[in-house]
């Protein structure tokens, strides 16, 4: 029977060999997981392990609130979600009815100063119903044996981006430098009081991140990164370190992040995702980075499971597991949106073969 363990994600986390690699279910479709576990068939327990994985993510609840920036968003259309910060989101979907990302409405498009940005309703993160649940998630996460996640990524300039919009933040960094500094430290600020309240909470891990990058490389040279972003990634890492100095740092991107590593390592981050590796090479991630990174995903789901079959699935999972994790340092995570045909195929055949990994190691 596969179980969880916050002693194996533990171990990983501080590159120390675990009985076998974690698992984080968090990009599994929980109902495509559990018809596939059935048809394998897993038991229940097997089941539970495949939908929920050893990674329970947490986040402030703070509720939508369409009306306090209805003045922003005059173009939304009807079925849009609007998130806190009031960026508009319509969600896309293939024929299957899988989600395929979302058309965005941006909020700061038509605010061009830091006078306009004061007037700006931004969330106030300090309010207690916002955050008094997540005291009593974290230990009831932690009694059933998960490693606890605080989730905050779109920390600072992803969520930037997308309020203001990516071509026009863009140029903003050369027009209107005053204003992105001043909506960088507003973020910041926020940030570093949600870090603090989820180190208070105590969640293992905290979970920041921008998508700065693409397949083939950054979208902001390390240069601008370090000139614009890595001292604001740095504050709210050290907010959460001022409450828990051992709390890990996980920082998700997108894309090829190869050139950034060492700089987000200097500002605290001990883990990366998704590690993609059309884009990444985890032996060569594992090399270099491996006594201070832990790498979280690696599973290469847009080149051998979407075109791959059975014997190349059962060989990447050795070489992750053996090679890639010897030594801790690897926490597994499968993450596709799109579940096609085979896919849901090669899922089944990680089940499976993860399931014989598992059951070897005892």
């Amino acid at each position: 029977m596969l179980e969880r363990s916050r002693e194996r994600v533990a171990r990983a986390l501080t590159h120390r060999d675990p009985d076998r690699v974690p698992f984080d279910a968090i990009g599994v479709h929980a109902e495509v997981a559990s018809v596939l576990c059935a048809e394998l068939g897993l038991s229940a327990a097997d089941t539970q392990y495949f939908t929920e994985g050893e990674l329970r993510y947490l986040e402030f609840r703070i509720p939508e609130d369409r009306k306090r920036f209805a003045a922003y968003l005059p173009d939304l259309p009807p079925g849009s979600e609007v998130d806190e910060f009031g960026v508009g989101r319509l969600p896309l979907f293939t024929a299957e009815g899988y989600g395929a990302g979302h058309t965005y409405f941006h909020p700061l498009a038509r605010v061009d100063t830091p006078k306009d940005l004061e007037r700006y309703p931004f969330p106030d993160v300090t309010r207690t119903e916002y955050h008094s649940h997540i005291d009593a998630e974290v230990q009831e996460a932690r009694r059933r044996g998960f490693t606890v996640v605080g989730q905050m990524s779109q920390t600072i300039l992803e969520m930037s981006y997308c309020m203001r919009g990516m071509e026009q933040l863009f140029c903003d960094f050369t027009e209107r430098p005053g204003y992105v500094r001043a909506l960088f430290e507003t973020m910041a600020e926020l940030r570093a009081f949600q870090a603090a309240r989820f180190a208070k909470a105590g969640v293992d891990v905290l979970r920041i991140g921008d998508d700065i990058a693409t397949q083939v490389g950054l979208i902001i040279g390390p240069a601008m990164y370090r000139e614009w972003i890595k001292p604001y990634h740095a504050r709210v890492i050290a907010a959460a370190r001022a409450v828990n100095p051992e709390i890990q740092v996980l920082y998700h991107s997108d894309g090829k992040l190869t050139a950034l590593l060492s700089d987000l390592i200097q500002a605290g981050v001990t883990a990366v995702n998704p590690c993609q590796p059309e884009a990444m090479d985890p032996m060569e991630i594992k090399r270099l980075f491996g006594d201070r990174l832990t790498l979280w995903g690696c599973t290469p789901t847009q080149s051998i499971y979407s075109g791959g079959g059975a014997p190349e699935v059962e060989e990447n999972l050795r070489v992750l597991s053996g090679e890639v994790g010897r030594g801790g340092g690897l926490i597994l995570q499968f993450y596709n949106m799109l579940v096609t045909p085979r896919v849901r195929e090669n899922l089944g055949h990680f089940f499976a073969a993860f399931t014989r990994y598992a059951m070897a190691g005892r």
